[in-house]
C-alpha cells in the first residue's frame, strides 16, 4: 500500500471531515441500538438462547460502513490512525452512556463499565483501522486507476 505518513497540517485540515464522520458514527450507534438491538435481538434473545448471526452482523456492519466510506477519501496514514483512535473513543463512550443509563442489555457497575470502555476502545480502534486502511487501499487503486494519483 503506497500511503504516505501525513503531517500534522493534513490532520488539521482534515478535522471538519473527521466531525461529519463521528456523527455518522453515532447515527449508526444509535440505529444499531434503539433499532437492532432493542427491537429485534432483545425480543430474539427472549426466544431463543441463540440468536442468528446476521443479528450480530447487524450490530457490527453499519459501522464499519461509516468507516469504510471516511477511509475511501483517506491518503496518509496519520489520518487512518486519527479517524480510527477517535472512533474507537467515540464508540466506547457511546456504549459507557449506555451502560451508565442502564440500558437494556447494557447493564453493569460504574467502575466496571470503566474498565470495559479502558480495554474495549483499543482493540475497536484497531478494527477501525482495519476498515479504513481497506477502504483507502481501494481508494487508492482507484485513483491510480484514473491516473489521479
Amino acid at each position: 500500500m503506497g500511503l504516505r505518513l501525513g503531517s500534522l497540517r493534513e490532520l488539521v485540515t482534515e478535522l471538519p471531515w473527521l466531525g461529519a464522520a463521528m456523527l455518522g458514527l453515532v447515527a449508526m450507534l444509535a440505529v444499531e441500538h434503539f433499532v437492532v438491538h432493542r427491537q429485534i435481538v432483545l425480543p430474539t434473545l427472549e426466544l431463543t438462547a441463540r440468536p442468528p448471526f446476521w443479528m450480530y452482523a447487524a450490530m457490527v456492519v453499519p459501522e464499519l460502513v461509516v468507516f469504510f466510506a471516511a477511509g475511501y477519501r483517506l491518503r496518509s496514514w496519520g489520518t487512518l490512525v486519527m479517524y480510527a483512535g477517535v472512533g474507537g473513543v467515540v464508540r466506547s463512550a457511546f456504549h459507557l452512556g449506555l451502560q451508565l443509563a442502564n440500558e437494556p442489555g447494557h447493564f453493569s457497575m460504574v467502575h466496571e463499565g470503566f474498565s470495559e470502555f479502558a480495554m474495549t476502545t483499543p482493540v475497536i480502534a484497531i478494527g477501525y483501522l482495519l476498515a479504513l486502511a481497506v477502504a483507502a487501499w481501494s481508494g487508492e487503486d482507484e485513483r491510480r486507476l484514473a491516473g489521479d494519483a
